[in-house]
């Protein structure tokens, strides 16, 4: 299993970020790679979510079981999605001062065969890792006039 970590100290409160990453339905705007968005159900605890994925030869569309613990952390579980033997992923929010946070993301993930694996893998762990970089540049850009 592949595993991918990124971070990143943003200039928004932990509460902010997390509001960002529960709208998944706004992901096609800001995440360059993310085709498409369907939230399946929604309550205070739980996310459930259908992503699009085209990166290159890489086409997929994966659902997953998303636990929320407001203000601090999301925990990713691999619903379906036939390309991948198991994904699972953690966003972390830290409070730095008043009004920042650290933001990480840890990803694993493996393919469901040796040969999407081979070919895929490389590429997803790109388009994990730059999943921090599109969070952090939607929140400044909420805040430019």
């Amino acid at each position: 299993m592949r595993e991918v970590k990124r971070s990143a100290l943003v200039a928004q409160p932990p509460g902010r970020m997390y509001a960002l990453i529960n709208e998944v339905e706004n992901y096609p705007s800001f995440v360059p790679w993310c085709t498409y968005a369907r939230v399946e159900s929604r309550t205070e605890s739980e996310l459930i979510a259908t992503l699009g994925i085209k990166r290159g030869p890489l086409k997929a569309e994966f659902t997953t079981r998303n636990t929320l613990h407001p203000e601090q952390s999301v925990v990713m579980q691999l619903v379906r999605g036939s390309v991948f033997k198991s994904l699972e992923g953690e966003w972390r929010l830290a409070p730095i001062g008043e009004a920042g946070c650290r933001i990480q993301l840890t990803m694993r993930f493996a393919f469901s065969n040796a040969l999407s694996a081979m070919i895929f893998e490389p590429l997803f762990e790109e388009t994990a890792a730059s999943l921090v970089d599109a969070f952090v540049k939607r929140a400044r850009s909420l805040d430019e006039p």
